[in-house]
């Protein structure tokens, strides 16, 4: 296979353009994310289209720091992004025409926990220790009666139920600084870390379109008592963070709020809505929830380190 990479080569629009061509995309390979992985923590993102016979085939965004002004440290997280099908053999030798600008004779080194399927063992690195990262897709140009009926009972269940507890839904970007104060409690409460608040104010500075970040709220009566954060990147979308409240939770809002985001999605014409990540040992009750609405479940190869 020919490869031919070419680094930071193209502005921001045809690079949307292509990304959103690929369909199923990661938020983190998104150019918002590098954007604002640069503002808050001072990475630099490093954009890669990689074409073969002509025809660019995969993108990746490497995030790059430097460590004491001499080594460079490279990081993939969820690419390349794949621009068509290839062979395992041909997204490895992606994988390895990306290398070359992190080798030690070059006083630079490269991690990634690769878009490539769970037991891919990708030369020249040493897989680590961390667990995979797990999650599912929907497919939203499926009708919503259909993905309805493909959910599993008692999740349909509950969303009933919740479309009866006289829960009123509203999508407001406004309410983003409403939703962050609460995640930011709940942080506290159960001791975890998970996506700063600053990185998701920053996704919102560098969003692509005025409507990538969607923000759905419910109320019961006056008391604002559950609220989720979409984020839209090319023709996909990921769940990014959600709080809900006691009340909340009586009325099943996050059944209620998922759904209305699905529905929602489908209006804005965004084809594949990722569930954002399942993980059975940190939060063992939300990976239940997300499997409750049945999409397609993946894991990946993990994380590798070069060697």
């Amino acid at each position: 296979m020919s490869l031919r990479v070419e680094w930071n080569l193209l502005e921001r629009d045809p690079w949307e353009t292509l990304f959103a061509s690929a369909g199923r995309s990661s938020l983190v390979q998104s150019w918002a994310y590098g954007e604002a992985k640069r503002a808050v923590e001072g990475w630099r993102p490093q954009r890669a289209v990689i074409s073969w016979a002509g025809q660019p085939v995969a993108l990746a965004q490497v995030l790059e720091k430097r460590i004491g002004g001499l080594i460079r440290v490279g990081r993939l997280n969820r690419g390349p992004v794949w621009l068509r099908e290839m062979s395992t053999n041909d997204r490895l030798a992606v994988i390895e025409a990306l290398r070359s600008r992190w080798r030690w004779f070059k006083l630079a080194a490269l991690s990634l926990a690769p878009e490539l399927p769970e037991g891919t063992v990708v030369p020249g690195f040493r897989r680590r220790a961390a667990d995979s990262w797990c999650s599912a897709w929907l497919d939203l140009s499926l009708a919503p009666e259909i993905l309805r009926k493909r959910l599993d009972g008692k999740w349909r269940n509950m969303l009933s139920a919740s479309e009866k507890a006289a829960l009123v839904v509203e999508a407001t970007p406004t309410a983003l600084p409403w939703l962050l104060d609460r995640y930011c409690e709940l942080m506290r409460d159960k001791g975890f870390g998970a996506t700063p608040p600053a990185l998701v104010e920053a996704l919102a500075t560098h969003s692509h379109r005025p409507d990538d970040l969607l923000v759905l709220r419910a109320h019961a009566e006056t008391e604002a008592v559950a609220g989720i954060l979409i984020v839209r990147h090319g023709n996909a979308a990921t769940y990014l963070i959600g709080w809900n409240g006691d009340e909340g939770r009586k009325r099943k809002a996050n059944n209620r709020l998922l759904w209305e985001a699905v529905v929602e999605l489908q209006r804005r014409g965004v084809r594949w809505f990722d569930l954002g990540g399942i993980d059975d040992k940190l939060t063992p009750g939300i990976a239940a929830f997300k499997r409750g609405m049945n999409g397609d479940e993946y894991r990946l190869a993990g994380e590798f380190a070069g060697t």
